[in-house]
């Protein structure tokens, strides 16, 4: 797998990140629009309505510092901003297709009583589904500078950063709840992950998560070194769906109160609590998930790739969801620095 290291303030980071990254970016963009008119969503429209929506002013006025990376990764890979946006506001895009299939596992991990003491810490993964032109563009962020901890978050050339870790011990997994509202006048999903990864504790994640509008509905999964909780938010509340002190976590793409939830995103939640239950490897039970997506998906949608960290290591896995599918069960590891 590929790896960008950017780090600095916004402008700085983005513009590094563009001029490496500014021949896939370019790509990506085209895959993109290839796939949404594929679709009947004619993708020049899409991207002028992003690029004059409260979508942006919200960005701006809320995480003006990757507004800024934003701005110049489009500068820095002589993209358009507005074929970038459409890269960036991927979640929101949804809007119009509706299908998702992330699936998201976190748990405590113990600790003993040796010499020196092992303390407990936190361990934390997911698979990431996505529309098939993401294919083989799995790209592995690391991001730091500007007072903020390093971080290592799955990506494809455009994407901010997808879902992650940080190297204060703190994960973020995210899984898009369909049939809830969608608000221009929120903060997009991509910006709030990367926020909560430049924090340190599930208590700032939630004072965070509870602080800024939504624009669509989502489920944020964190593990700190003081706890671990799921939030599905959307633009009409945050409500922290686990309990205080909970010691396991499976989250796929309904939520806790959803009686009627697809069969797919009900058949996932099973595989993960089964693996809870034998407390079998993360890579097991989150390799097994791609497989059953594998046979889940016959249109435009598959595991696009997985990460998986453990709050007390120095270092965060990927896996490639081709790579999977093609037998593959190497994950690579990253460190943050």
């Amino acid at each position: 797998m590929r790896i960008c290291t950017i780090a600095g303030g916004g402008s700085e980071r983005g513009m590094d990140y563009g001029r490496e990254q500014a021949k896939e970016i370019a790509d990506a963009a085209a895959a993109l629009k290839s796939h949404l008119a594929a679709g009947a969503h004619p993708p020049g429209p899409i991207a002028r309505h992003i690029a004059s929506s409260p979508l942006v002013q919200a960005a701006a006025d809320l995480v003006p510092d990757l507004w800024a990376e934003v701005v110049a990764t489009a500068s820095g890979s002589r993209v358009s901003l507005e074929d970038l946006l459409l890269l960036v506001f991927l979640d929101e895009s949804w809007g119009l297709t509706r299908q998702s299939g992330c699936s998201a596992i976190a748990r405590i991990v113990a600790g003993s009583p040796g010499i020196p003491p092992v303390p407990a810490t936190t361990e934390i993964g997911q698979t990431m589904d996505l529309p098939a032109w993401t294919s083989g563009r799995t790209l592995v962020l690391r991001t730091g500078g500007g007072g903020a901890p390093n971080a290592l978050t799955l990506a494809y050339p455009g994407a901010i950063g997808l879902c992650g870790a940080n190297e204060l011990g703190l994960g973020v997994a995210v899984n898009a709840l369909p049939h809830t509202p969608m608000s221009e006048e929120g903060l997009g999903v991509a910006f709030i992950t990367r926020h909560l990864l430049t924090l340190s504790s599930l208590a700032d994640a939630e004072s965070f998560l509870q602080s800024v509008p939504h624009a669509c509905g989502q489920a944020y999964t964190v593990a700190a070194p003081d706890g671990m909780a799921t939030f599905e938010a959307d633009p009409a509340a945050v409500r922290r769906v686990t309990a205080p002190g909970v010691a396991a976590i499976a989250q796929t793409n309904h939520r806790s109160d959803d009686d009627s939830a697809s069969e797919s995103s009900r058949q996932r939640l099973d595989l993960l609590l089964a693996g809870l239950e034998r407390r079998e490897p993360f890579s097991e039970t989150l390799t097994g998930d791609v497989v059953v997506d594998g046979e889940k998906w016959r249109d435009s949608h598959h595991t696009f790739g997985a990460f998986r960290a453990v709050g007390s290591e120095p270092y965060v896995r990927f896996i490639d969801g081709d790579a999977v599918r093609a037998g593959d069960r190497e994950w690579s590891r990253f460190g943050y620095r």
